[in-house]
């Protein structure tokens, strides 16, 4: 075998010191000369160049650490030449003992890591700086496609989150500047163009449900005009005359369409009730009455299953309509059939929720959006699990899994409820 000599570290930094009778402690320099640091009188020449010696290795473990703090990016360039600029000052009037050669070394390294690491991190800001100009010119373009749209809620949020995409991207260089202002009046006048359609959008609906609340407020003052009449037949005509109009005059909003219901449905079951009143004592029609009613509601049930709601909501008004107008029939039978007839109205009821929510795109939007945003995070934690593992961290493998796991759980839920879209 051939043996190997270890390479010798550096020098103990007590042996580039000297301590004179009077107690001063003189640093070797490289060219051999020597320079007095300062003095030390308390103690034993050996415990004086240990001193002094421990100033040097103080300021040499600064410029070691310093260097291995940037090489991790845990410190700026700029504060990584401050060290080595404290350093080089020390040189011009030492206060240590030790090698100089290697401290001089030391600091110029950590100076040549410095300025590498200055052009890197410049290299970076360009970088992301060109990246953000084209993420800009992205949002603009859609943007530009959104400016059209009409699922009003939906773009106007999508507009928003295209603002807070625009506002988290790095600011622009100043060679930038003149074309970043152009993407954002670009940007601006899309979102102009989309607002300005959906404000014309809410005013055709606001002129539209105003003239449907003057036509159903009309209606419904006719229909309380003859909630007192005792003309049996021809009110009962009137007031089915009045529903058709009723159906035709649109939507009067969720709150006004709700009031203006309840006058007109309340006038209509003041007349109806007195009807029933004076028909109580003629069993014969009631006889007659529950006849008719059975028929239709022979034909209610026949809706049944709902295929087509809207075509099913339809025949049904109809039905209601003729069931308003036919009066009362045995007080036995009358909780019977009425109960039959409001399951056939819930059961079109519920077909109409499950359409809507089916063709709602906003709805099956976000729950997509949802799941994408689910499944993004079990891809990433997937990754992070695996650099886990293969970094050995026990602790952080264990954290990762269980988050992992919470993850899946919260995707499986979220697919599930878009498939039910």
């Amino acid at each position: 075998m051939t043996d190997q000599t270890p390479t010798a570290g550096p020098a103990p930094a007590e042996s580039f010191g000297r301590v004179g009778e009077d107690g001063t402690v003189y640093l070797r320099l490289p060219d051999g000369t020597e320079r007095p640091v300062g003095q030390y009188a308390a103690g034993t020449p050996e415990e004086a160049l240990h001193y002094y010696a421990v100033k040097y290795n103080d300021l040499s473990h600064s410029l070691e650490l310093t260097a291995t703090r940037l090489a991790d990016n845990k410190c700026s360039p700029r504060e990584a030449l401050t060290v080595a600029g404290k350093a080089r000052h020390a040189l011009e009037e030492p206060g240590f003992i030790g090698d100089i050669s290697l401290l001089m070394a030391r600091i110029g390294q950590l100076e040549v890591l410095a300025h590498i690491r200055t052009q890197i991190l410049e290299e970076e800001r360009k970088t992301a700086r060109e990246q953000a100009q084209q993420a800009r010119v992205a949002i603009v373009e859609q943007a530009e496609q959104l400016a059209t749209s009409t699922s009003w809620k939906q773009t106007g949020e999508q507009f928003r989150e295209l603002v807070e995409q625009w506002k988290v991207l790095p600011k622009p260089s100043a060679d930038q500047r003149t074309e970043t202002d152009a993407l954002w009046e670009r940007f601006r006048t899309a979102r102009r163009a989309f607002d300005k359609a959906r404000k014309v959008h809410r005013d055709e609906q606001d002129r539209k449900r105003a003239s449907a609340v003057a036509a159903k407020t009309e209606l419904a003052q006719k229909a309380e005009a003859l909630a007192g009449s005792t003309d049996w037949q021809s009110t009962a005509a009137a007031f089915r005359d009045l529903m058709e109009q009723w159906k035709k005059a649109g939507f009067a909003g969720k709150k006004d369409d709700e009031a203006l219901w309840q006058r007109f449905r309340g006038a209509q079951e003041t007349f109806f009730s007195a009807r029933k009143a004076n028909l109580n004592a003629r069993d014969g029609e009631q006889k007659q009455n529950l006849a008719a009613k059975r028929a239709l509601l022979a034909k209610a049930e026949a809706l049944l299953p709902v295929e087509d709601a809207k075509a099913a909501r339809k025949a049904f008004r109809e039905i209601q309509g003729e069931w308003s107008g036919i009066g009362h029939v045995p007080r036995a039978e009358m909780r019977k059939i009425d109960t039959r007839l409001r399951a056939v109205d819930d059961a079109i009821r519920s077909a109409e929720n499950s359409s809507w929510r089916r063709s709602n795109p906003e709805i099956r939007h976000r729950a997509q959006g949802l799941v994408d945003a689910y499944r993004a995070s079990v891809a990433k934690l997937e990754k992070d699990l695996v650099s886990a593992q293969e970094s050995g961290d026990a602790a952080r493998i264990e954290k990762t899994e269980k988050t992992l796991a919470q993850q899946k759980l919260m995707l499986e839920s979220a697919e599930q409820s878009l498939s039910t879209l």
